[in-house]
């Protein structure tokens, strides 16, 4: 590799799974298959759900197939309708907008904060109209939004808070995890997310137990137990078909039991994993600590960030060079491969045919085109990080002295 002084050469690339099963997770799905009556609707779904419940501090939660369906599921117990607007981050991942947007209901962008780069208080409040339903809080790449003044918010204009904790599951602000604090809380155990249940999961957390109980029945096709003992216990039939949400046809979002099985083992590491990405997070910020072409999330505090993404902005400044020099130089000459992720959503071919191409969002555009997603995964090992920290400096010196 032309330029560079390492002896020692390595490939980076983005892993297609984030935190690696151990022999516990294994056991837990072969005892599941070997054991249980059934694969879904039984008590490891039943036990998850307590138990993550338990695990943020909030009285319910309902197993869905994927994040997304536990957005869903927010949507329509938020009775979203097509004259309401719901504010959304401009830069967010699209299944945080989708659901609400297929209720009809007209998405508003917010733009993110420039240092935390999420979304905040202040860029809701330029929001707000008398028709705000909802705001949807994405606690984006592991770090926490601003709660307590957006709480205020909701307080003073009487609008419901969705968080999206799909890649903040464990993060903690003053105290409270994320999912707790807002009316509802979304979380996705995709196969990319800091833990997987077997690739696809999520989960709907509720402040309201009532809430959750309609989100159980949206979420199975209506089916219920009927009410209370019968005389024949095959007749009428064996379940009932229930409404949920007047006007609302049910969905099927089941997760199943071998999935809540891996759940429930990686629930009680999720600590330790979070504690994990905090050290190798810390090492890799302060490895490029002295670059002030790279600048990281600002962080207000150190349990509010676990680190689901590495993602940073390059300014090349007077230099003349951009994010893409950098990604290139790092490619081809490094082989770290980096990504740039979640342009504003109002740029995408998808939302522009629904009419949302006319927004703009200064920040959340600089930080799109500025941004840069490094290789990052739990338990990566030292040696890689040192690897990146130094190859990441290096191209930066070259960029820096190549005017």
């Amino acid at each position: 590799m032309k330029g560079s002084s390492f002896k020692t050469r390595m490939k980076v690339e983005m892993p297609g799974i984030q935190t690696r099963y151990t022999g516990e997770e294994e056991r837990a799905m072969l005892k599941a298959v070997r054991e249980l009556n059934s694969f879904t609707q039984g008590p490891e779904l039943k036990n998850f759900e307590k138990e993550f419940a338990e695990y943020i501090g909030v009285p319910a939660a309902v197993g869905v197939c994927n994040g997304t369906a536990a957005l869903e599921l927010a949507a329509v117990l938020s009775n979203v309708g097509p004259e309401d607007e719901i504010i959304i981050p401009a830069h967010t991942f699209v299944a945080s907008a989708v659901p609400f947007a297929r209720r009809g209901a007209r998405l508003v962008f917010a733009d993110i904060d420039p240092q935390t780069r999420v979304i905040s208080s202040e860029t809701i409040q330029s929001c707000l109209t008398q028709k705000t339903k909802v705001v949807v809080v994405v606690h984006l790449y592991g770090l926490m939004a601003d709660m307590d003044p957006i709480m205020a918010l909701s307080d003073k204009h009487g609008f419901r808070v969705v968080e999206d904790c799909a890649q903040s599951p464990g993060a903690i602000y003053r105290g409270k995890r994320a999912g707790s604090i807002g009316d509802f809380g979304c979380f996705s155990f995709h196969t990319n997310k800091n833990i997987t249940t077997l690739g696809e999961g999520g989960l709907l957390v509720c402040r309201d137990p009532k809430a959750a109980e309609r989100a159980r029945k949206l979420s199975w096709l209506g089916n219920w137990p009927f009410e209370g003992e019968r005389e024949r216990y095959w007749l009428p039939a064996m379940s009932n078909l229930v409404v949920a949400v007047e006007g609302v046809w049910p969905y099927n979002f089941c997760l199943s039991e071998i999935q809540a099985a891996v759940g429930r083992v990686l629930l009680r590491k999720l600590d330790a994993i979070n504690e994990q990405r905090r050290k190798q997070a810390e090492s890799f910020r302060k490895g490029l600590a002295d670059d002030p072409e790279l600048s990281f999330q600002r962080v207000a505090a150190r349990e509010n960030h676990v680190y689901h993404l590495m993602s940073a902005v390059y300014d090349g400044g007077q230099s003349g060079k951009n994010r893409d020099d950098l990604i290139e130089l790092l490619w081809k000459e490094y082989q770290i491969k980096c990504i740039i992720q979640y342009w504003p959503l109002y740029r995408s071919e998808l939302f522009k045919s629904f009419g949302y191409g006319e927004n703009r969002c200064p920040n959340a555009e600089f930080f799109f085109d500025h941004m840069i997603s490094f290789p990052w995964w739990s338990n990566m090992p030292s040696e890689t990080i040192q690897y990146m920290i130094e190859s990441v400096k290096e191209a930066i010196h070259r960029l820096r002295t190549s005017v």
